[in-house]
């Protein structure tokens, strides 16, 4: 069977590098497979789409039995049918890593399509890739995922204030940093920070990972626990992208809001 993992990056470069250079095998699509990193960046620029996310990434490994009996070859080419499924007007790389006895793909999709010059958001929903992913094991009658039950993952706490009718206290985390994010003249991380402790949530950093303090109830959550909008890479990508607008306007005296006289 064959698990998939999904994320993004704002490095397509820095992805490509760490994927290329332990590859066993590497194919491409819609672009040279030894030129991938240099075509990709071309499409992002020539769009003015060079900002933000750059690339979806998937992790798809395989269990050491079917690694054994596939080999690198056939799990590359397996890796280049999702991806082609999944983004098939995206520039695509796939390189197979050969780790011990679990070989995987690390395959890396350009977010800009290439007729229209859009992002793609897709990527990131998992069962999006996963469905994908299991039509195309099914295809060559090889074993998937059985699905489980998914249940919604509350505290006690959390329990006896649904209860109430009450709003747990992470929704109010997310309420506040909405409310914040929704002031488009928050356009620096420092800025996000001053205004949500001004509502009470004190924001800690640790390397790339966010995490938000309700001080009135001495209560922390990390930012990926409230989702993917809460964490702190998304953040600092739309903020940056603000700062970058405001910054044009300011160039661009043409652009700027007439003075009353």
């Amino acid at each position: 069977m064959a698990t998939v993992k999904v994320s993004t990056t704002i490095s397509c470069s820095r992805a490509i590098n760490y994927a290329e250079k332990r590859a066993e095998v590497k194919d491409a699509y819609n672009c040279e497979i030894t030129n991938a990193k240099q075509e990709m960046a071309m499409v992002r620029e020539m769009y003015a789409k060079t900002v933000g996310i750059q690339a979806h990434l998937i992790i798809q490994a395989f269990s050491p039995e079917e690694s054994a009996q596939l080999g690198a070859e056939k799990i590359n080419q397996l890796g280049m049918e999702l991806a082609q499924a999944i983004a098939p007007d995206h520039q695509i790389a796939v390189y197979t890593h050969v780790d011990k006895e679990h070989f995987h793909n690390h395959i890396v999709i350009n977010s800009v399509n290439l007729e229209t010059g859009n992002k793609y958001h897709q990527y990131k929903e998992f069962n999006h890739v996963k469905g994908l992913n299991d039509k195309i094991l099914k295809q060559h009658h090889l074993e998937i995922v059985q699905p489980q039950k998914h249940y919604e993952k509350l505290t006690s706490e959390e329990i006896q204030i649904k209860r109430r009718e009450g709003t747990p206290w992470k929704d109010e985390v997310r309420r506040k940093i909405d409310e914040v994010m929704q002031d488009r003249s928050v356009s620096s991380y420092e800025a996000f920070r001053e205004r949500l402790e001004e509502r009470g949530i004190k924001v800690h950093e640790r390397g790339q990972n966010v995490t938000y303090e309700l001080l009135e109830d001495n209560k922390k959550v990390r930012g990926n626990k409230l989702g993917s909008s809460y964490e702190r890479e998304t953040i600092q990508q739309e903020l940056v992208s603000r700062d970058l607008a405001k910054q044009k306007i300011k160039d661009n005296p043409l652009k700027r809001p007439p003075h009353s006289v």
